[in-house]
């Protein structure tokens, strides 16, 4: 319940962080507070995932893993939905864009509820595990593209411009890609890890 409590406080706190600073218009101010959140999204999770211990080990990270990468989908969505539904109002793909964000958002929480109640039954689902991992290979691979691609087409930029509509839903895919990335990217190395050790 406590660690309910605390996602909740924290999922606010950033949503008001990334929206008020969009809603002042400053660029560069809403592209340093969307990364700040999105590395202390990724900082957390790693950390939280170092801290595992116990039976059922795998079920308890890869429970973890869905659950921080669910609140980055989760977090993208609302800002993105609240910035330009209430505020900006300048971009008119935001709802789709919005939507698919929750929606792997909301799949991220049930792959989470599956392997926590793996966890708590102290069982580790080898086949859904392997399944778990591909997802989250695939997840990298798909948002450091999204990274790269936003790049490329020059829709995000570290010159912090507002001259696109889409500047700040910009500044959300681009930096949550990446804090998703990271925290795929750390999960998978720490199951390559305890793989390695009990073949030993």
């Amino acid at each position: 319940m406590n660690s309910m409590i605390i996602w909740m406080g924290a999922l606010t706190i950033s949503l008001c962080a990334t929206i008020l600073s969009a809603a002042s218009g400053a660029a560069l101010l809403h592209l340093t507070v969307t990364a700040l959140v999105t590395l202390a999204i990724a900082i957390v999770a790693v950390q939280s995932d170092r801290q595992i211990g116990g039976p059922a080990v795998r079920s308890v990270r890869a429970a973890t893993t869905a659950r921080y990468t669910a609140l980055g989908w989760i977090w993208a969505g609302i800002a993105i939905f609240v910035t330009y539904s209430f505020i900006l109002r300048s971009w008119p793909e935001w709802w789709q864009v919005s939507i698919g964000l929750l929606a792997v958002g909301a799949l991220s929480l049930i792959l989470a509820q599956v392997f926590d109640r793996d966890a708590k039954a102290e069982r580790e689902d080898e086949s859904l595990l392997k399944l778990s991992r591909l997802l989250n290979v695939l997840q990298i691979v798909g948002m450091l593209a999204a990274a790269v691609g936003l790049v490329l087409d020059r829709k995000f930029t570290f010159g912090a411009s507002t001259i696109r509509p889409d500047w700040a839903a910009n500044n959300i895919l681009f930096f949550g890609a990446i804090a998703i990335a990271c925290i795929g990217v750390h999960a998978l190395a720490a199951d390559t890890r305890l793989e390695n050790s009990g073949k030993a």
